[in-house]
């Protein structure tokens, strides 16, 4: 709007002072020309109605002049009336010497206060109105000066009475009205271009300043403000493009510290968690993103309802219950918090230290930043170490021992018929393959581990792999009374680059593994699947499940989660070991979910283009 503008508000303003000033001004001049036209029009009446009273009082002819009088006195726009006090003294026809002069009643001036005043001896002044009939017969009040002078020479009850209109006052008013309003109509000309001259001299600089301000408000802060004056204007459009310079200094260093900081926590082996008072994650690093991403799997399985609605359901947002705890304890002591948690059978030490708003010299907890540090390799080593050569040790002694003792019943005839010393040597056989085995998975191990192991890579079908796979399995499958299914979902890659026979060797290890662990009535089932750039491998059962405490060692050497699990003939502990190996050679990755008495889920994901074999 017009008047929100400051053009607006300043012209406004102006016309209302123009306004109230010549307001002001016509007023005073009103009541300054009536004061002094009443005051000079009254003494001048009074001299002259004196003048006529003594020339009256001293002629001879008293009707003579009167009447020389009378017409005297028309002259100058004036009536004269000479009163008794039985009505008008030497009474004249006036309508044939002016006619559109209206006159007054002799009953009304009769009973005017000043003329009465006048019959006491005194003289009397009066500015009052009077009906008056015009020459076409209409009646209107008219406005009149009276001078009553009494005359002591014509009886003791005469009086001399001039009255005027008061015309000629209100002429010279309308005059100066119009003049007022003329000088009104060019001071409102003069005050309008001065106003639009002015606020364009004002505004132009300040636009300049407001698309300034919306750049800094876009985050441009190059933008610079022309300074076209020294004054007020000139010093504000200086202040505004040294702000704008130091605002793009600090912006520009906070933008570094920002990268900074960034790059600090991409390249932490810690996840790191900044949350705020409800616990809602607002920043995570990268290793933390894959703390969470465990941590989305225990939420699922941990409410069920929300799984069943949505498998692929997770809420990451938020810490776990776990961490919660920790973070109600940071915000009630205002310090620093240490503690252990358990995720998935892995172990993390938290250190949560609070973040504080200032708000007039006090501090209130705003939320938290949360350092993790996954220490179960660390707080396992001993044991693993220790666990290794026992468990190296065991492996080798139980085949060497019945070697040893069947070799010596042979040796000193204990078995005495053929049939006897050729099961011996059956016995014998199957412990030597046992450690031959044994010492092979040791020897690919320790080649995989130490980044020596050749794939043949090429284009094969994995399909025809896997339906290899389950046919080796069948037979196994059908004695132990377990379902052993290959889902295939439509849409799936079916040949990219991997080594067939390393990739036979993890789907042998894992069927296998997934067969001896499920009871009868069970089922086993070698799911594939495509999602985006990666094949999606996956070998579920029903069987018995992992210990939680057990899932971060499965992939360990010689580590066996609970040996009265196992059925038919025991594994040496080194499979999914050698799985994992073969698996990450090839660019891939592969993890595990299990819950005891629900199942276990193998899962693997293999990129199928070289970038992301290459990632």
């Amino acid at each position: 709007m017009f008047y929100n503008r400051i053009v607006g508000k300043l012209w406004i303003t102006i016309i209302g002072l123009v306004a109230v000033v010549l307001m002001v001004l016509s007023l005073t001049l009103m009541q300054a020309f009536d004061r002094f036209y009443q005051t000079q029009r009254s003494a001048d009446l009074t001299h002259l109605a004196q003048k006529i009273s003594n020339v009256l009082e001293v002629s001879k002819d008293q009707p003579g002049a009167i009447r020389i009088a009378r017409e005297l006195v028309d002259v100058y726009g004036t009536r004269m009336v000479v009163l008794g006090s039985h009505g008008e003294v030497a009474k004249t026809d006036f309508d044939t010497a002016n006619p559109d002069f209206p006159q007054i009643q002799l009953k009304d001036l009769q009973a005017s206060t000043q003329i009465k005043k006048a019959f006491s001896g005194n003289i009397g002044v009066a500015r009052t109105f009077f009906k008056v009939k015009t020459p076409n017969g209409i009646w209107y009040p008219q406005e009149y000066l009276i001078v009553a002078v009494p005359i002591h020479a014509m009886g003791d009850s005469n009086v001399l009475v001039l009255y005027q209109t008061l015309d000629e006052l209100r002429q010279t008013t309308n005059q100066t009205t119009w003049l007022i309003f003329y000088a009104a109509i060019i001071g409102i000309i003069l005050t309008t271009f001065f106003a639009f001259f002015l606020s364009s001299r004002i505004t132009k600089p300040l636009r300049s300043m407001k698309k300034a301000a919306d750049s800094y408000a876009r985050g441009d802060f190059s933008t610079q403000i022309a300074i076209r004056s020294n004054d007020e204007i000139g010093d504000l459009a200086a202040t505004f493009n040294n702000m704008a310079g130091r605002l793009n200094g600090l912006i520009r260093a906070l933008s570094r510290e920002k990268e900074q900081l960034s790059s600090i926590l991409r390249s932490m082996v810690d996840g790191v968690f900044k949350v705020n008072k409800d616990g809602e994650i607002v920043v995570v690093n990268p290793p933390g993103e894959e703390i969470l991403r465990s941590w989305a799997y225990e939420h699922r399985q941990a409410n069920a309802d929300a799984a069943q609605a949505d498998p692929d359901a997770s809420d990451t947002r938020y810490l776990p219950v776990s961490m919660q705890m920790i973070l109600q304890q940071v915000i009630k002591d205002e310090g620093e918090v240490m503690s252990d948690i358990k995720v998935q059978g892995r172990i993390y030490s938290v250190v949560m230290t609070p973040l504080y708003d200032r708000k007039e010299n006090e501090k209130h907890v705003r939320g938290a930043v949360a350092v993790l540090r996954d220490m179960t390799e660390e707080r396992t080593l001993d044991k693993l170490r220790k666990d290794f050569l026992a468990n190296v040790s065991h492996e080798l002694r139980t085949p060497l021992a019945m070697l040893q003792g069947y070799s010596e019943a042979i040796i000193d005839d204990i078995a005495e018929t053929a049939e006897e010393k050729k099961e011996l040597a059956g016995i014998i056989y199957d412990e030597s393959l046992r450690m031959t085995r044994l010492v092979n998975e040791l020897l690919d191990l320790a080649k995989m581990e130490a980044g020596h192991i050749q794939l043949r890579l090429e284009h094969n079908n994995i399909w025809q792999l896997e339906e290899k796979a389950i046919r080796k399995f069948n037979g196994v499958a059908r004695e132990q009374d377990v379902e052993l299914q290959l889902d295939w979902r439509e849409g799936t890659t079916r040949e990219f680059l991997f080594d067939p026979d390393r990739m036979e060797q993890v789907l042998t290890n894992l069927i296998d593994n997934a067969l001896r662990h499920t009871p009868s009535g069970g089922r086993v089932k070698l799911i594939t699947y495509q999602s985006g750039e990666k094949l999606i491998i996956e070998v579920a059962d029903t069987g018995s499940g992992i210990p939680v405490d057990d899932l971060p060692f499965v992939f360990e050497r010689f580590y066996k989660a609970d040996k009265a699990r196992t059925r038919g003939r025991a594994g040496t502990g080194l499979g999914l070991s050698i799985v994992k190996n073969i698996v990450e050679s090839h660019g891939a990755s592969i993890r595990v979910h299990s819950r005891l008495n629900e199942g276990t889920t193998f899962h693997i994901e293999m990129p199928l283009t070289e970038e992301g074999r290459g990632q």
